[in-house]
């Protein structure tokens, strides 16, 4: 489950850095995206099933995203 600073984070970055997940993560559809939006943990959970990546690779990179990308 990802760390109440960085679904924080993800929810006021989430447009800026959506190209940048949809880059990492392709498959997911726009409805998975916007449901993510919403809920941080319900996006870490999509893409890990539609992508086959780990629960925790998937919330590093999205750690990452999120930390370097500016307001």
């Amino acid at each position: 489950m990802l760390d109440p600073q960085t679904r924080q984070q993800l929810q006021t970055k989430f447009q800026q850095i959506k190209p940048q997940l949809k880059g990492q993560f392709s498959g997911l559809t726009d409805q998975d995206w916007d449901a993510g939006q919403k809920d941080p943990d319900t996006l870490v959970e999509t893409i890990s099933r539609k992508t086959g990546q780990g629960r925790d690779q998937v919330e590093t990179t999205i750690r990452q995203l999120v930390s370097t990308t500016q307001y």
